[in-house]
């Protein structure tokens, strides 16, 4: 999966996470589904992503289980280690932490 695409007729580039969540299209009270080693976070946006002096994408969102905030950031440069994150249940999981 690419997870970083250019729109030519734009001019302006679309950055997705490892899932199928676009940075650049997340909104503030959106939930967002993650998944690590078989178990589920389920999140809600607090904060709009914004991209900082050195193209880094960062947002918070809090776990909706625990209320634990979530730091998240995303640098183009190392998308790999991209957090996979849904805007659907993407896996069936036993519980969500």
């Amino acid at each position: 999966m690419l997870l970083m695409d250019w729109d030519i007729t734009e001019n302006k580039t679309t950055t997705y996470t490892g899932g199928n969540v676009i940075v650049e299209n997340i909104n503030k009270g959106d939930i967002h589904y993650e998944y690590e080693y078989g178990i589920g976070f389920k999140n809600q946006v607090l904060t709009k992503p914004k991209r900082d002096g050195d193209g880094i994408w960062r947002w918070t969102s809090k776990n909706i289980t625990s209320n634990k905030v979530i730091n998240y950031m995303i640098n183009p440069k190392y998308i790999q280690a991209a957090p996979k994150l849904y805007d659907y249940e993407a896996y069936e999981v036993k519980r969500y932490v």
